[in-house]
């Protein structure tokens, strides 16, 4: 069985995450035929994803992942979606970049791990610590050209000229 210092870095595994989550990483890559997949992949977390619990980027061999995923009743969530990733990246690998990103290749390895190949994750199995609404960010008010057009218009027509 491999083990997940030799496969990750420690600079591209972030210290947040679960130290087991490695070693479930080498497995499936080994079941996958990708076994040095892992060692190019850096895994970040992200407190910016609002709607998303994870995303892929096969060109930059990034994973991404919802910081809310590390709720304390989040960690086989928290699998499911590192699974779900790096079997994008495990897909554009093995099959080149022109696949679906939920295609039949896709479905096949994240059935191999042990996973259901479902694109989205239904609310109902979502723990509520990972559903949280984040708190609403304060947009500043921009002024547009537009009102800014209006504004010069009416200026030169009022009849105080300012």
């Amino acid at each position: 069985m491999p083990s997940p210092s030799a496969d990750i870095s420690e600079s591209r595994w972030p210290a947040a995450l679960d130290r087991s989550l490695q070693l479930d990483v080498s497995v499936w890559c080994a079941a996958w035929g990708v076994a040095g997949l892992p060692s190019g992949v850096r895994v970040e977390l992200s407190s910016r994803m609002r709607r998303t619990l994870g995303k892929a980027y096969a060109q930059r061999s990034l994973v991404r992942l919802n910081d809310r995923l590390l709720a304390r009743d989040a960690h086989e969530l928290l699998r499911e979606v590192l699974c779900h990733e790096l079997a994008h990246l495990a897909a554009h690998t093995l099959h080149g970049p022109r696949i679906r990103p939920h295609g039949p290749e896709w479905r096949a390895l994240l059935m191999i791990a042990g996973h259901p190949p479902r694109a989205t994750i239904p609310a109902c199995s979502v723990p509520q610590e990972v559903l949280r609404q984040p708190t609403p960010r304060r947009r500043r008010a921009r002024r547009t050209r537009r009102v800014s057009f209006l504004r010069a218009i009416v200026r030169a027509f009022s009849p105080l000229g300012r």
